[in-house]
């Protein structure tokens, strides 16, 4: 006799420890709000930013392999909002879960709808749920309406007994990963790597703490200015002060789970934030060298240190041995946030040695061969410093080398127009691997031209004062990925490296949004798929992570659904606490 669909819709009923609940919002309980869609109804259990009860905990009674589906609302707006940690009585770690932001991508606002998603397959047989709000952690609610069991039947259960993962993705954390789940000891690092370890996820390129950040503790009479503030600018210390014996530990979690470790590290030597920002990137080395930073073209000085003057480049290739020496497995160079090299005294001297005066360099347009061929030379300069710094260290220690990775904007042309050849890299044996990213920066000059057909520098001076003159675009644009797909694969495929393309950024579009786009990459000539922001961002909206999380072979990603519902189900909520909002919503109201 087959088993039947369960759904626990009245979690009010269901919870356990009763003397946890309440039927209003207090500040140590789980408030109970009755519900209706068309799916199911009961009562919710919800906590909301001020309220801090103690985990809760359901027993379904269920014996066999199901499939467990979560419905959640989206009571909220931005990363932190609305999130929920589940776990079974099993497992090792939590599950940070949230629904996503559907509002960017149906009509409905997020009040009005409902997600379900599937959560995870796993053995019920004596198992319990537990949920659970963290306590001091970013500000957040969290929600959880119903459970849906599906149980699997023999015939297809031997699918999810031993999940295989191909390995073939990379992925990379923020440096805000564990912003949402709060480590308790060391351990608990690995909390991310646990969910990446059933996916196609490969290599994990996760921002590490190093000297870069060098924290100096406020006076009692600093105010935060964010509420988030404090616990950001706290948790990244703690990160950075016991920074030694926390990778380590993710390094052999991750290596037990079949993935490579690499150490992310942004690029960019700058300090700036908006004044009501917690100063959470501030490096002492920024501010000790003014007279190191890029200059613009007309001289005036920017807020990026330069590449261009070996003290920048002995003191980041001192931050990356430092990952070395931590046991990473490579190192992910992101060159796609700031300015490396503009027009400072270096580079003046790097053009006049091998092209003379004239022209004057700050003159010519940003893809003139001869302007792209000096930054070149800088920038490769650093990469063969890095690597015999690398080598050095691996030979000194019988170590393997770390891989180098370099993450570069969207098409060939504009990553040398930004000093970094990716064809003269790779054939020089400085890189190991390509990451494609969603960004591309440019210079525009075109409505700067001088009667000799150079810039005016003048001109250029007086448009920085009311216009931008360096563009960018960020974030979705998938047509910008597959045009520049030919010229690095073609790279890639000459000198043996590896490639990998980024899908749009995290909560930019529906579920099959990701696969769509994944399958325009491989249809293109892409290699390999990369996710930016896996956490805490793309891995916490169960849906997207369902859509992204096994995009590894081609052949299989050809062949996924188009469809919504194959990764999540929307419902329209009828009713909260008894008040009908099939008809119209109150929070029209105007």
């Amino acid at each position: 006799m087959k088993k039947k669909e369960i759904i626990l819709s009245d979690l009010a009923a269901a919870v356990q420890e009763k003397d946890r609940l309440s039927d209003f919002c207090t500040s140590d309980r789980w408030e109970t709000v009755s519900y209706e869609t068309a799916a199911a109804s009961g009562r919710l259990l919800i906590a909301s930013e001020q309220t801090f009860p103690d985990p809760v905990t359901i027993d379904p009674k269920l014996t066999g392999r199901y499939r467990i589906y979560v419905c959640m609302a989206n009571h909220g707006g931005g990363w932190a909002a609305n999130h929920i940690h589940l776990k079974l009585t099993n497992d090792e770690f939590t599950r940070v879960a949230s629904p996503g932001n559907v509002s960017s991508y149906i009509q409905w606002s997020a009040t009005e709808v409902v997600e379900e998603s599937l959560w995870k397959c796993a053995d019920m047989t004596g198992q319990k749920i537990e949920i659970s709000k963290i306590q001091d952690g970013l500000p957040h609610t969290s929600n959880v309406l119903w459970f849906r069991f599906v149980p699997i039947e023999s015939e297809d259960s031997a699918a999810y007994s031993e999940p295989n993962p191909l390995r073939t993705m990379l992925a990379h954390m923020d440096t805000d990963f564990h912003c949402l789940d709060v480590p308790k000891s060391i351990h608990d690092y690995c909390n991310a790597l646990n969910v990446l370890k059933d996916s196609d996820v490969g290599i994990l390129c996760q921002e590490v703490m190093t000297d870069l950040a060098r924290y100096k503790v406020p006076g009692p009479e600093y105010v935060y200015r964010q509420k988030r503030g404090e616990y950001r600018e706290n948790y990244h210390r703690h990160v950075s002060e016991n920074r030694e014996k926390i990778y380590p530990e993710e390094i052999a979690y991750a290596h037990k789970c079949g993935i490579k470790l690499f150490a992310a590290h942004r690029m960019q030597l700058s300090c700036f934030s908006f004044p009501t920002s917690a100063p959470l990137y501030d490096i002492s080395f920024v501010y000790e060298h003014p007279e190191l930073r890029c200059r613009a073209r007309d001289g005036r000085y920017t807020e990026f240190l330069s590449y261009g003057y070996q003290e920048i480049r002995d003191f980041m290739i001192g931050n990356i041995l430092e990952s070395a020496r931590q046991g990473f497995d490579g190192v992910e160079l992101i060159w796609t946030r700031g300015q490396h090299l503009l027009f400072e005294e270096p580079v003046l001297e790097r053009f006049r040695a091998k092209f003379g005066d004239t022209p004057d360099c700050r003159r010519l347009p940003a893809d003139d061969p001869r302007l792209m061929e000096a930054k070149s030379d800088i920038m490769t300069d650093f990469f063969r410093q890095l690597r015999t710094a690398l080598d050095g260290y691996a030979a000194e220690h019988g170590t393997t080398p770390l891989k180098i990775y370099a993450a570069v904007y969207f098409d060939l042309e504009s990553s040398r127009k930004d000093s970094l050849d990716a064809e003269r890299l790779a054939a020089e044996g400085l890189i190991d691997g390509i990451i494609q990213s969603k960004m591309k920066v440019w210079e525009e000059t075109a409505d700067l031209l001088a009667d000799d057909g150079l810039i005016d520098l003048s001109k250029y001076t007086e448009k920085a004062k009311t216009k931008y003159v360096y563009n960018r675009i960020f974030g979705n644009r998938i047509d910008l990925i597959v045009s520049g797909i030919p010229a690095y694969r073609a790279i890639a495929d000459q000198y043996g490296i590896d490639f990998y393309s980024e899908v749009q950024w995290e909560g930019q579009a529906p579920p099959e949004g990701f696969v769509n786009a994944a399958k325009q990459i491989y249809a293109a000539g892409g290699k390999g798929i990369a996710l930016w922001d896996c956490a805490p961002c793309r891995m916490v909206p169960l849906a997207e992570w369902n859509a992204t999380s096994h995009l590894g072979d081609p052949q299989t990603v050809m062949e996924m659904s188009d469809q919504t519902e194959a990764y999540h189900t929307i419902h329209k909520v009828l009713s909260y606490g008894g008040r009908d909002m099939r008809y119209v919503h109150p929070g029209w109201r105007g």
